[in-house]
């Protein structure tokens, strides 16, 4: 009898923590065939609709286009470039509106050609708002664009331009050497560019170049921000090498060869992804730089990431479909699988994803539109060793409770009881955190976690802190990157603002009792304008995560 009631205390134990699904399971929603050309860079959701742009070789009169779907897959508008030429592998770049001391304006969609010519174009309508020219010699504009403040940095053929979002006017255009694929990266600092001629150059806020370092390869990507410095991919005749150089030395140092055809690196924090024709390789950068894991694939495109933190890999071969990838917060590739479709084959193109949607695109030209029934909380997955091995401890106890009860001893019982509770707290974090998952959010007012006009932009793409005193008393932080908890980020932000807190160590962990001598009646955090449910020490944040303390 007393061996059915442990057993029963233990499946209660058991079916305490909610069961989750470890996998994505998507179902095809619609697909367009979008023609003659192929889908090289990721579709783009902006304003509530999708947009794409084709290139490739095209035949007669054919040429590449930019179009607008709704998320249900009607076609709004497409725009065709007449005198484009190949390749058009400019990612297309959307812009918020805004205004800054070059003026002010509505929210853009702009697109890079390869003839030279960069376009911003109303997103609702695809009617042009303003363009500026390039040089093209052979082709024109082919990298990724960025956005610095009220300004755009361009990618040329042969350097980088910067020009003003809301009439398109040219504030510099500097020369440096012939490039492809070659995105601008935008620094507090500076600008960082690189060639085909493996030299990565440094050009300053007024247009001038600070200096450059030869790497003697090829690069064919925005250089990666990490603290310790950048980090890049770079191409060579038979294989290529992952680079970190230490920008306030100039030193490089190489962390991985591998092989050719280096894709479009992602980074998420401190930790970067790059892929090859031999593999795919995570990079943890924290007080240095190192590669944590590898794994076979042919990926030379882009990569990025699904709503449940899975990395995505289109496969460039003749099979294709896409490469799934669970990756931890250390850089190790913990399961892959590979997601395929009716129109798989060759693809460089990264997914987009919204909430409950997936949107494809293939070298064949397919568009395809897949929805997930799953919420991503349903989709983490949750480790049950630690709990199967209490429940083993609990049996073992169970029956060592029946025996010495037998014999007429109380000892073990007691024993069996202390256990039982012993492990009942060993699991109350983890439950509690279970639990806070699935319980239905508490939103405070969308301000929490939102972004604030008058902020810099420098601060966008960045984890940003506002500390709330009441009464419209507040201090906020932001430009922080690569922090994955509240409570480091927290305490960044009150380094850098030069107050001090009190923090309370309990045992469900720290607590922040008060700023700079304020207590009211308590502090409470928000993460994006969602109460905070956790320690501040288990609190996991993202990348771009706006955190909002408020007094109470």
């Amino acid at each position: 009898m007393r061996f059915v009631s442990t057993f029963l205390i233990a499946s209660i134990l058991l079916i305490l923590l909610p069961l989750n699904a470890a996998a994505e399971e998507w179902s095809m929603e619609w697909q367009v065939d979008l023609g003659e050309g192929y889908i090289t860079t990721s579709p783009v959701i902006f304003d509530g609709h999708l947009f794409v742009r084709t290139s490739g070789f095209w035949t007669g009169d054919e040429r590449p286009q930019v179009f607008s779907f709704t998320l249900e897959g009607n076609e709004g508008w497409n725009r065709t470039s007449p005198t484009t030429i190949q390749h058009d592998l400019s990612p297309l770049q959307p812009v918020a509106s805004g205004q800054g001391d070059c003026g002010t304006w509505p929210d853009l969609l702009l697109i890079g050609w390869a003839d030279g010519v960069v376009e911003a174009v109303h997103p609702s309508n695809g009617s042009v708002v303003w363009s500026a020219t390039s040089l093209v010699d052979g082709w024109g504009i082919t990298g990724a664009m960025a956005l610095n403040e009220d300004h755009v940095l361009i990618p040329t053929r042969n350097g980088m331009q910067r020009h003003c979002l809301s009439n398109g006017a040219l504030d510099f255009s500097t020369n440096l050497s012939l490039g492809w694929r070659n995105g601008v990266l935008s620094t507090p600092d500076g600008y960082w560019q690189g060639d085909e001629q493996g030299r990565l150059w440094m050009v300053n806020q007024n247009g001038t170049v600070e200096t450059s370092f030869d790497f003697g390869g090829a690069i064919r990507h925005t250089p990666l921000a990490v603290p310790t410095g950048l980090l890049l991919h770079v191409q060579y005749p038979t294989e290529s090498k992952i680079m970190h150089l230490e920008t306030e030395t100039m030193t490089a140092t190489t962390l991985q060869t591998s092989g050719p055809s280096p894709a479009v690196p992602i980074q998420q924090g401190n930790l970067s992804v790059f892929g090859d024709s031999d593999s795919i390789t995570s990079v943890l950068c924290e007080v240095i730089c190192t590669v944590q894991d590898r794994l076979e694939s042919t990926m030379n495109g882009e990569f990025s990431w699904s709503q449940s933190a899975q990395i995505y890999a289109p496969i460039n071969t003749p099979e294709g479909g896409w490469m799934v990838i669970q990756i931890d917060a250390q850089g190790s590739f913990l399961s892959n699988s590979t997601f395929t479709t009716a129109y798989d084959g060759y693809g460089t193109a990264a997914p987009a994803f919204d909430e409950s949607s997936l949107f494809l695109g293939n070298d064949a030209g397919w568009l395809m539109a897949y929805t997930n029934s799953q919420s991503t909380a349903e989709m983490t997955s949750y480790d049950w060793t630690p709990l199967l091995g209490a429940m083993l401890v609990v049996m073992l106890l169970t029956v060592l409770a029946s025996i010495t009860r037998s014999s007429g001893s109380e000892w073990g019982l007691r024993l069996f009881a202390l256990m039982v509770l012993s492990i009942s707290l060993l699991l109350l974090q983890d439950i509690a955190q279970q639990w806070s998952e699935r319980l239905p959010p508490v939103n405070e007012p969308t301000t929490q976690g939102s972004w604030d006009s008058s902020w810099p932009e420098t601060w966008l793409g960045t984890q940003i802190v506002v500390f709330d005193f009441g009464d419209d008393e507040k201090v906020t932080r932001g430009g922080f990157l690569g922090h994955e908890t509240v409570e480091t980020l927290t305490q960044a932000a009150l380094e850098e603002s030069g107050m001090a807190a009190e923090i309370e160590q309990t045992e469900i962990g720290p607590y922040l009792l008060s700023i700079n001598g304020q207590s009211g009646g308590g502090w409470e955090y928000f993460v994006d304008g969602q109460r905070g449910a956790l320690a501040i020490d288990s609190a996991g944040i993202e990348s771009t995560t706006i955190l909002h303390w408020r007094m109470v």
